[in-house]
């Protein structure tokens, strides 16, 4: 059995980067194939020395220690919540076959792990502005002749800054096969190699509604309303209170049901909203078990309205009209740009409901074509 080795970005503190992970590696395991996610720490000192200023460690002293061991005995007596990591980091444990850690872009290099087939996982792993010249998620450890793919690596920009052409050229020409996640990553490719790139769903949606619905079995339930919006905003991309605000007041005055938010509320809505328990702790089943009872879902996360979609839930997605075009491409490709709420562009009246059978339809194809896309390349 070959052994297949996937980088990509997945212990993130939000639901969607650690289920892309899983479910591609579920889906090439379907393929007969023994898989390991490549645990590489993001980010690490290679990103922080050059400028990105999230995501450090804290610091270790005895105020640290002291204010880690009072927080735990709140979360065991049910006193607040456990945090998203420490949950997420638990179903890593559980539910992935992952490498050896590497907390540094040195020790990844020096000691990388040997594979059959080098696979260059989704998410924002080729983003720039993000990895900030680590072509690690290129595979450049590797040697050039190892079988190498991508499978709906995401670029998240519209063009590359000159600084990291050259690079990127030299170690995305040694790919078997490239695919990416949307219509803007495939311009780069088109216009950096002359080659062109398939353009394929992101890999939870690989998994079907009856798959994730499994994958739910054992969330912890909490008293919900009969019928509830579910807000999921994310704002690291674009600024989405005021938007997000405005768009869960008129959706809720149509609609007439209660907002439940998966992660906050924007600060300035003041409408129906229906607040769980502090000591309900969402993980990654109680995340799913969220979507899949919600009636309405209002998102500006890509992975909140790829879940939303799906499920065949009605939905409403927030979205900046710019570069990064995630969202714009999975709701295109699925004739649904009705339900986009574009900044600068929003107006008063969204109509959520859509034909599900028709939009299931299409999705059905396009996993059908993405699955293959694998198939044929791996």
């Amino acid at each position: 059995m070959k052994k297949v080795g996937i980088i990509t970005t997945f212990r993130q503190p939000n639901w969607g980067s650690v289920l892309q992970a899983y479910a591609l590696q579920k889906t090439i395991e379907k393929q007969g194939f023994n898989v390991e996610v490549i645990d590489y720490q993001y980010p690490n000192e290679f990103h922080w020395e050059r400028g990105l200023n999230w995501g450090f460690p804290p610091k270790r002293n005895l105020k640290t220690f002291f204010k880690h061991i009072i927080t735990n005995i709140m979360c065991t007596f049910g006193l607040r919540p456990w945090s998203r990591m420490l949950l997420l980091n638990e179903f890593i444990r559980q539910e992935m076959k992952v490498s050896e850690t590497y907390c540094s872009h040195r020790h990844l290099h020096e000691s990388p792990p040997y594979y059959d087939i080098y696979v260059s996982g989704s998410d924002q792993i080729w983003n720039p502005y993000t990895m900030l010249g680590d072509m690690s998620y290129m595979f450049d450890f590797v040697a050039n002749d190892c079988i190498k793919i991508s499978y709906a690596s995401s670029f998240s920009c519209l063009t590359l800054p000159d600084e990291y052409k050259k690079d990127y050229y030299s170690l995305l020409k040694t790919y078997k096969a490239i695919s990416v996640r949307e219509n803007n990553g495939r311009k780069i490719i088109q216009n950096l190699l002359g080659q062109d790139a398939k353009v394929v769903l992101d890999p939870t949606l690989l998994l079907n509604k009856s798959e994730w619905q499994q994958v739910a079995i054992g969330a912890r339930k909490t008293k919900l309303p009969e019928q509830y919006i579910l807000c999921y905003m994310l704002a690291y991309t674009f600024d989405a209170e005021e938007p997000m605000s405005k768009l869960l007041s008129n959706i809720q005055k149509k609609y007439k049901m209660p907002i439940i938010a998966l992660r906050q509320m924007p600060k300035n809505f003041r409408g129906n909203e229906y607040r769980l328990p502090k000591s309900y702790n969402k993980g990654i089943r109680e995340f799913l078990y969220l979507i899949e009872n919600a009636s309405i879902i209002v998102s500006s996360s890509f992975h909140g309205t790829a879940f939303a979609l799906n499920y065949g839930k009605p939905l409403v997605a927030l979205t900046a009209n710019n570069e990064d075009d995630r969202v714009l491409t999975i709701m295109n490709n699925l004739n649904l740009s009705d339900h986009l709420c574009v900044l600068g562009k929003e107006y008063d009246e969204y109509e959520a409901y859509y034909d599900c059978e028709q939009e299931q339809q299409l999705l059905e194809q396009q996993r059908r074509e993405s699955i293959q896309f694998l198939i044929d390349n791996l």
